[in-house]
């Protein structure tokens, strides 16, 4: 099974386009690229990025997107926070397609916000259709403080049959809502497309993590994808410690 690296891993310390480079200097060549703020959503600088990955031999996965400063907007009932929502969202597309993503990893509306399940899945098929435009999977991630908190919501997400709507996992996130991996992973069933990985609560995973569950989890599921390590880059104080937990979670998964 392929390891790869998210750029969020090395966040705020290092830009997105020199968080790549250290990537590739690893060696990894499978990348999710996260874009941090809508500046890195324009086509000026993601043409500078779409290059630098070329240069570097990167193929990017997924793209995912600062989420918090758009998505939940798309599911408000002010018509004109619907609008800007989906102009950022187009954006965010647009990149993806430059970047050669196969997926945009998606929040989706706050949990808060305790959307009626059809007001969800409409907000979800225009998300989805958005992304279908521009060649690409939507893959909504199961977040804590999100829509997608427990597994039963892509059990029911996955009743409604919506066309390009696809998963990511998330390890430190399943913790966060207290269900365990494999939970969740059932739920998603053959739409998972996206796992991220690390150790508790977004820590770096060494060679003394465990992770025979989520290993048989992925199995069972028949996960053919990359395992995504993405960790929060204030608990990475070295570019080297990452590099480092990259080979120990290569060897976990092999």
């Amino acid at each position: 099974m392929q390891i790869a690296i998210s750029s969020a891993s090395l966040y705020p310390q290092l830009p997105t386009e020199t968080a790549l480079v250290n990537i590739a200097a690893m060696g990894c060549r499978t990348v999710e690229v996260f874009l941090q703020t809508r500046s890195e959503y324009k086509f000026a600088y993601v043409s500078k990025l779409s290059r630098l990955c070329r240069r570097l031999g990167l193929k990017v996965h997924s793209l995912h997107a600062a989420s918090a400063q758009y998505e939940p907007m798309l599911f408000y009932r002010y018509r004109r926070q619907n609008l800007d929502g989906a102009e950022i969202l187009k954006e965010v597309h647009q990149a993806a397609a430059m970047l050669g993503a196969k997926y945009h990893v998606f929040h989706g509306p706050l949990k808060a916000e305790n959307l009626a399940q059809s007001q969800l899945a409409q907000g979800l098929c225009q998300a989805a259709e958005s992304a279908a435009r521009w060649g690409i999977k939507l893959a909504l991630e199961n977040v804590s403080w999100c829509a997608g908190w427990s597994p039963g919501v892509f059990e029911q997400l996955n009743s409604l049959k919506l066309a390009n709507l696809y998963y990511t996992f998330d390890s430190k996130q399943a913790m966060r809502s207290g269900f365990e991996d494999k939970d969740y992973i059932q739920a998603m069933g053959g739409r998972l497309v996206n796992v991220h990985v690390s150790k508790g609560n977004g820590e770096l995973p060494d060679d003394n993590t465990e992770f025979s569950g989520l290993v048989a989890a992925l199995a069972a599921a028949n996960y053919k994808g990359p395992v995504m390590l993405e960790v929060y880059g204030s608990k990475v104080p070295l570019v080297s410690l990452l590099a480092a937990s990259w080979q120990a979670l290569k060897n976990k998964f092999r």
